[in-house]
């Protein structure tokens, strides 16, 4: 089901711009450019400045760790529940991973100098990136954990119940050979994992499109990584705003009487200035 919100021209299927205030949504809108993103679309590279943000609709992109020895591992899978660009959010200048787009859709692009002022001027657009921030580094380590101890059904399992949930459809793109590149792992492993999967009934693989037939049962043979992600995502997005460090402090001029008073920045707002928005290509 799309994500809607009252007095909207349209649904907005991303679920980071729906949680906005129709305010603060009408502020945003305009500088969003709806667009379609190419499957293995390369969105970032690391070490490359960005210029854009994405907020994927559709889509659903991997952020891939490169390694030593040329291969690369993801490390998280952003769907319509995130946002692709928060390094520029943190105050980097540049991405460490390579930002590859998995499953074809659409997503609403920013100039990313234009999300900054935003940032600047809207504590709920601030507070909505504090909260997917805190989503995001905890599918992070959920995932480095699940790289490390789990097998390669629970994992094949979890990976595609993240793109399930990231694009909003039953049914999509994806090879075997993809899925082992996402998972850092031999494609023979993934083929017999996804066999199983299928034999069980809870997927059908067929000419390279995937599709989820037993929810229930694809949750039940992923690991509990998958649901500690999702609840995380969830507990945050529906809890109270955090108050952003730069929202303006009333002072009052107690000299001139309780009608005086001038609004100045909290000091800890200052080295916000400073911050440099890298740029997805």
């Amino acid at each position: 089901m799309l994500a809607t919100t009252p007095g909207r021209r349209f649904p907005e299927e991303n679920c980071l711009l729906a949680s906005l205030p129709d305010d603060e949504y009408a502020r945003l809108a305009p500088a969003l450019e709806h667009v379609w993103l190419a499957p293995r679309q390369i969105l970032g590279l690391p070490d490359e400045s960005i210029s854009r943000v994405y907020f994927p609709r559709t889509a659903v992109a991997s952020l891939l760790v490169p390694m030593q020895n040329g291969s690369a591992v993801e490390g998280a899978t952003v769907g319509k529940e995130g946002m692709l660009g928060l390094e520029g959010f943190l105050g980097g200048a540049t991405s460490p991973v390579e930002v590859v787009v998995h499953v074809a859709g659409t997503a609403g692009r920013m100039d990313a100098g234009a999300f900054r002022d935003q940032l600047h001027h809207s504590p709920a657009i601030h507070g909505m990136m504090q909260h997917y921030t805190l989503a995001l580094l905890h599918q992070i380590t959920r995932t480095a954990g699940c790289n490390r101890v789990h097998s390669v059904r629970e994992r094949v399992a979890r990976v595609l119940l993240m793109i399930y949930d990231g694009s909003g459809q039953p049914t999509f793109p994806l090879t075997h050979e993809l899925l082992a590149l996402m998972l850092g792992v031999r494609r023979a492993s993934v083929t017999l994992a996804a066999m199983s999967l299928q034999m069980a009934g809870f997927i059908q693989y067929r000419r390279g499109r995937m599709s989820v037939l037993d929810l229930d049962g694809l949750k039940a043979s992923a690991c509990v990584d998958y649901r500690l992600s999702r609840e995380a995502h969830d507990r945050l997005r529906n809890s109270p705003r955090i108050q952003p460090a730069y929202q303006p402090v009333v002072h009052l001029n107690h000299a001139a009487g309780p009608a005086s008073r001038h609004v100045q920045p909290e000091p800890s707002a200052q080295p916000r200035q400073q911050y440099r928005f890298s740029s997805f290509g």
